[in-house]
């Protein structure tokens, strides 16, 4: 945890602030689309909740109204079955702005995916949930062979740019990358628990 922002700003800075803040590049928004986090908005008109995934609606666009304040986040409790990956890159390993950013919760029984969901950033104007991708790991065996094609097939979701930060090249790799890590790291769990 300690390379997600510099000690001033997990000191000083909000979640909230980093939702409001509607970029792309966030470290924490992945976790939160994988999460399924409800927003509630406050505003004169009263309460309402917004889920996350449905919040923002472009580059730094927000579902927000005039007048109305994030007033709080409910994020559903984690099952034991589902396996959660937090990936961040960035160029140097403490207080940098991430290059790629990613969320991957897998419910895996008897090594088959049950549920997939996957949320990726810095590849797009907003984090991106990857819904082809998790509709294809539906029903399939947890393995290396179809981690690489669901990494093929979330590559077709997303449209990275190229900045000071990274090629969009660099970032189709890294999604690719992702997927293989995840397994890669579960598997390596598994045997050191077996």
């Amino acid at each position: 945890i300690s390379i997600f922002g510099s000690p001033q700003i997990r000191h000083v800075g909000t979640i909230g602030g980093n939702i409001i803040n509607a970029s792309p590049i966030a470290d924490s928004l992945p976790f939160l689309f994988v999460s399924d986090a409800d927003l509630e908005i406050a505003g004169s008109q009263g309460t309402r909740t917004v889920n996350i995934n449905n919040f923002y609606h472009g580059y730094r666009k927000t579902d927000l109204r005039p007048g109305e304040l994030l007033k709080s986040i409910r994020i559903p409790l984690r099952a034991a079955t589902r396996q959660l990956s937090l990936c961040k890159v960035s160029r140097r390993r403490d207080l940098d702005i991430s290059t790629f950013t990613a969320a991957l919760l897998l419910t895996i029984e008897n090594e088959t995916i049950q549920e997939a969901r996957i949320a990726l950033g810095a590849v797009g104007p907003t984090v991106l949930r990857a819904r082809k991708t998790e509709a294809f790991l539906r029903g399939k065996p947890f393995s290396e062979a179809v981690m690489q094609a669901a990494g093929e097939l979330a590559v077709e979701e997303v449209k990275p740019i190229s900045d000071v930060r990274g090629s969009a090249d660099f970032r189709w790799q890294l999604t690719r990358n992702v997927f293989l890590k995840f397994f890669h790291e579960r598997r390596s769990a598994a045997a050191k628990t077996a």
